[in-house]
């Protein structure tokens, strides 16, 4: 009996000694709701929409109770905290219950925790499970209420709690998720936002739809089920949920990899000022949609570790579309912007591009026969020879030899300068085998070359930002359009396009001559299908499309006339 009370005094002073550490290590509760965050940077395509973000977005503020629409605080409560008004901090009834469920069920299937418990760890705690950091939630919920009005802490929850897509608060989710301001939301919508308050990550709308409909459609149930809306109202609310789906603002496809790319892109200055920034961008959403839809089904059934890349870029030089890879979530390396690879047959643009502005024409004769030489012995693809054609032909069939012993007449260096002049940044090796594409660029350099050689001759730099403002609207940083010289005389461009042109009608581009409208430029195909490319310009875009490996290795039966090309045409009709 005597050790039963040691033990029982042990514990007592065991478990009194950790109530009092948990206390003592409190975090400081001065300066409630000014919890720091990282700034948010807002993207908006050329509508001005905002398609995606980066840091924690807040909308602002609701400042008085009045502005949260009834509907919202009903399914809030009835979801979250249906005895909030009448608890102090604790919900007893609620926690016996959970209790009940998770022993009876032996894991846990049931919370407990209130609103003000739930606040008490958005401002002060973290994530952790564990006794200690429950008890310190505890003893903050307390502090909450004996402080605060329930007003006053349903305000601070609605302005904090997390609604997925890295928005914080109801008045930044009823904007990016409704285009709407908090107060305006219908039932559904209100419906719609209490349910993201389980697994916010998960049921956002702009990631899975169909799940926060279905979670969506609960909480209207339970409304009804508490009272709470009409039978009418939840036929009305669950009517418009299915309307929900076709809404223009759940984007099916997220612009990820240009948005990773505009944040690279943003001036350092801007992204150290610790303000939200919304970055108007030169993207077009619907063409966006479309070309990632095009890539998803062209690369569906390939082996899974074959890649792509895709830019659109217009005559300006604001590139309206991207993809990065197949699939964001899974590599966050952006092959458009990041990844150099050999440019194969891409590059005799620019060597016939060369020719023609020190004066050859494209009906000028060159040799289409083998090169013979002690250690290298240069060959067309499938070996196959023309003897002597024209330029015209040369370029259309994408002669290696020919483009060979044009690079040798006219001289390396005045290729290299050309290339320059286009706004390539990397390294040209000045070798023979320059021709052959050799030569590692992204895919943004060459869209961007092809610029002026499909534009008007003016050399332009791809861009993405088109203006930068803080949230209060106030312009810090607007593109100026700068004023260049053409680079390609008037004569050459024309030549040069009638070359470009001349491979869709009659060579490796022939596959695109059926389509409705003109159509020039070049595919390229690096040494043993390593890296399979397709640039192609339209009156109104430059579109580059790159197909390869990670690792370098062969890809079977791709070429740039056979998968970049499949690509190029899907997409340019759909335009």
């Amino acid at each position: 009996m005597k050790s039963l009370k040691i033990i029982i005094s042990i514990a007592t002073f065991c478990f009194i000694s950790w109530m009092f550490y948990c206390l003592l290590t409190l975090p400081s509760l001065n300066g409630i709701g000014n919890k720091t965050r990282l700034p948010s940077i807002s993207v908006f395509d050329e509508e001005k929409k905002i398609v995606g973000s980066l840091g924690d977005v807040y909308g602002g503020e609701v400042s008085q109770i009045e502005e949260i629409p009834q509907n919202l605080i009903n399914s809030i409560l009835t979801l979250e905290d249906k005895r909030f008004y009448s608890h102090n901090g604790i919900d007893l009834k609620g926690l016996l219950r959970a209790i009940s469920i998770n022993f009876k069920e032996m894991r846990y299937v049931q919370g407990a925790s209130t609103i003000t418990q739930q606040l008490s760890k958005l401002i002060f705690l973290d994530a952790k499970k564990n006794l200690s950091r429950k008890l310190r939630e505890l003893f903050i919920a307390f502090y909450l209420e004996y402080k605060f009005t329930k007003d006053e802490i349903l305000i601070m929850y609605v302005n904090r709690v997390y609604l997925g897509s890295g928005l914080y608060g109801v008045k930044a989710a009823s904007k990016r998720y409704f285009s709407k301001e908090v107060k305006e939301i219908s039932n559904s919508e209100a419906a719609l936002l209490a349910g993201l308050l389980k697994a916010p990550s998960r049921l956002s709308p702009l990631s899975n739809i169909n799940a926060s409909i279905k979670r969506a459609d609960l909480v209207l149930n339970l409304l009804y089920k508490e009272k709470k809306i009409s039978k009418n109202n939840l036929e009305l609310a669950k009517a418009e949920l299915k309307e929900l789906k076709s809404k223009k603002y759940y984007r099916r496809y997220s612009p990820k990899y240009f948005i990773d790319w505009i944040y690279s892109t943003t001036p350092d200055e801007l992204l150290k000022s610790k303000k939200d920034l919304y970055i108007y961008s030169t993207l077009d959403f619907n063409l966006q949609n479309k070309i990632q839809k095009v890539v998803k089904n062209k690369m569906k059934n390939l082996d899974k570790n074959i890649q792509v890349a895709m830019l659109v870029m217009d005559y300006a030089g604001a590139i309206k579309g991207m993809v990065g890879g197949r699939n964001w979530n899974e590599s966050k390396f952006n092959r458009a912007i990041q990844s150099k690879r050999q440019v194969g047959s891409i590059f005799k643009t620019y060597v016939y591009l060369t020719a023609l502005s020190v004066g050859y024409n494209i009906m000028d004769y060159i040799l289409d026969e083998p090169i013979k030489r002690k250690d290298w012995n240069p060959k067309n693809f499938a070996n196959k020879y023309e003897g002597k054609i024209t330029l015209k032909k040369a370029f259309a069939i994408s002669s290696n030899v020919s483009a060979i012993r044009l690079s040798e007449d006219i001289g390396r260096g005045p290729t290299i300068s050309m290339t320059k002049k286009l706004g390539i940044i990397s390294y040209i090796p000045d070798e023979p085998s320059m021709p052959l594409g050799v030569a590692s660029m992204t895919l943004l350099e060459v869209v961007g070359s092809f610029g002026a050689i499909c534009g008007d001759g003016k050399p332009l730099i791809p861009f993405g930002i088109d203006e930068i403002r803080y949230r209060d609207d106030q312009r810090i940083w607007k593109r100026n359009k700068p004023l260049r010289d053409n680079i390609i005389d008037k004569k050459t461009l024309y030549k040069i396009k009638s070359l470009l042109g001349e491979v869709v009608k009659n060579g490796t581009g022939a596959a695109l001559a059926d389509i409705p409208f003109r159509v020039i430029g070049k595919t390229g195909t690096s040494q043993k299908n390593r890296d399979a490319w397709f640039i192609g310009c339209t009156s109104k875009y430059v579109i580059g499309i790159w197909v390869g490996r990670d690792d370098d290795k062969s890809m079977k039966n791709i070429f740039g006339s056979t998968l970049p090309l499949q690509i190029f045409k899907k997409s340019v009709i759909s335009f």
